[in-house]
């Protein structure tokens, strides 16, 4: 395995992009797009009524669609899978799946409407995130695996190349990854919504995860820690999360300053406590109130090995 960051790889994910507009609309989260999610609401509505008829878990569906879509599959042929996946059964699977792909195909028809030249936008809109990861991605990268094991990470911790598919922005940035795929994928910022937090260290963030993800995985660590896991590792990743690791250390917290850390001392944040409140809440990993509290955990436990400080940040929020 790589003994250096991976190769991180740019696409635009003009399908995905449809879909996870459809999921935001669907599932009712935070949308700062009001024409998609009026053209989206009714066919994402019918499909929720759909799911609820057939007893199928709503978002368990949308985050499985998500997930198989991410994998290069059309909408049309992931919806017979994420129905298994949410729990449906496979003769029911097939019955439903036709219905629910047209309403997907609606969603589409509205999107392309609403963007009909979003190949283009996507190459346009990643422009900026790829030039600063050209220049500090890897870095930061290295600064961060530096700070998590308090010297140099083990041989195998990353991945030789993660893939970063590009969507275009409907929740006013966001992202998410599965460290078994070693991909991680970004709405395609223009401009960083915050400057204290840019979204070079949102995109930082996702591939650090991945490499944890997959250490995870590599180590077992969760039986040290966690003989009853959180989730079933075969559960489909959920939306903006990744995929679930059988781990009870909160790494999906810890990671944050972890990052912010690694920018202060590459000098490309000021110094100071690091805005890791602010990162949680603009990046969506907890309230605000939870927020701070990682940020006071981060205070008393930066010089702490990173298996005992995250055991300290599981109690402390």
């Amino acid at each position: 395995m790589a003994e250096r960051p991976p190769k991180l790889s740019f696409e635009p994910a003009v399908n995905l992009s449809s879909i996870h507009a459809a999921f935001v609309v669907a599932t009712g989260a935070h949308c700062t797009d009001s024409k998609t999610e009026s053209a989206m609401r009714g066919p994402t509505s019918e499909i929720n009524t759909r799911l609820v008829s057939s007893m199928v878990d709503v978002r368990t569906f949308w985050s499985a669609l998500f997930g198989t879509v991410a994998e290069g599959v059309s909408a049309r042929e992931a919806c017979p899978l994420a129905l298994v996946k949410a729990g449906c059964s496979e003769m029911s699977a097939e019955q439903s799946a036709a219905g629910i792909a047209s309403l997907l195909d609606q969603c589409r028809l509205a999107f392309q409407d609403r963007f009909p030249k979003l190949p283009q936008q996507l190459e346009l809109r990643s422009s900026p995130l790829k030039d600063r990861w050209m220049t500090y991605g890897p870095g930061l990268l290295i600064q961060s695996a530096k700070v998590i094991w308090q010297g140099q990470p083990p041989k195998d911790w990353w991945p030789t190349a993660v893939k970063c598919l590009l969507l275009q922005p409907i929740r006013g940035g966001d992202g998410g990854f599965d460290s078994g795929k070693r991909r991680v994928w970004m709405e395609a910022m223009l401009t960083d919504v915050n400057p204290q937090v840019s979204e070079l260290l949102r995109l930082v963030y996702w591939v650090l995860r991945v490499a944890v993800g997959r250490h995870l995985s590599q180590t077992r660590e969760n039986l040290s820690f966690n003989p009853t896991p959180v989730q079933d590792a075969t559960d489909p990743e959920d939306f903006g999360s990744g995929t679930f690791q059988q781990s009870r250390l909160a790494w999906d917290l810890g990671c944050i300053p972890v990052v912010l850390t690694a920018a202060q001392e590459l000098d490309l944040i000021p110094s100071g406590p690091p805005p890791v409140a602010t990162a949680v809440t603009l990046w969506r990993r907890a309230e605000p109130a939870a927020a701070q509290a990682v940020e006071n955990w981060w205070a008393e436990n930066k010089s702490t090995p990173m298996p005992i400080a995250l055991q300290n940040l599981r109690t402390s929020h």
